[in-house]
């Protein structure tokens, strides 16, 4: 089984959503007036920690399928595959991520260190639709969690069966444009394999 890592490992630092943001006050009690003044208790906010930079600079490619045209990433070596959509934090329309295998395998994918929702279009070396899935992202790996405690707490996706391509798609595009099991799609994947590593 071939686990696609999400990212590779490197370290940024991403400050949980609203950490520059002051912390709420509570409605303070009626003080006395030699009374000490009260404070509002200290809110903790853990940074979460990602570990890889989004990468740029992967070919790209226009692919017509699902009846419209995609600007296409390509992941054709272990580097672009193991990082994937990791560190990005949109997913333009019309955009995709197509992963290439030299073989054919059963595929395994995980939402590691990914910061938005996407759809995962697993297809086999025939260029039918194996698996259909709806990602969601996960918490990220936190300051102080091990590598192996966050990694076995990630949900995967799997190609069903054996599998040579993944499509990666805006959330929402399974449910916009209804693909299907067992559905061809055709590009011309001679031409991607040529360049798969």
């Amino acid at each position: 089984m071939t686990i696609v890592h999400a990212t590779m490992t490197c370290a940024i630092l991403l400050a949980s959503v609203g950490a520059g943001d002051p912390p709420a006050k509570p409605d303070a009690p009626k003080q006395a007036e030699t009374d000490k003044p009260v404070q509002a208790p200290t809110v903790v906010r853990p940074d979460n920690v990602l570990h890889c930079t989004a990468q740029t600079g992967i070919p790209r490619e226009k692919l017509k399928f699902f009846g419209e045209e995609w600007n296409t990433e390509l992941c054709l070596d272990e580097t672009s595959r193991a990082t994937g959509m990791g560190a990005r934090t949109d997913f333009p329309l019309n955009t995709a991520m197509l992963f290439a295998y030299s073989k054919p395998d059963l595929l395994s994918f995980w939402m590691k260190d990914c910061l938005i929702d996407m759809d995962m279009v697993f297809v086999d070396a025939e260029g039918k639709i194996s698996a259909l899935h709806e990602a969601k992202r996960q918490p990220l790996r936190t300051r102080g969690q091990s590598l192996d405690a966050y990694e076995s707490g990630l949900k995967r996706y799997s190609s069903n069966r054996r599998a040579k391509y993944c499509i990666e798609l805006p959330a929402g595009t399974i449910k916009r444009l209804k693909p299907s099991l067992g559905q061809k799609i055709e590009i011309d994947w001679a031409s991607i394999d040529a360049r798969a590593k």
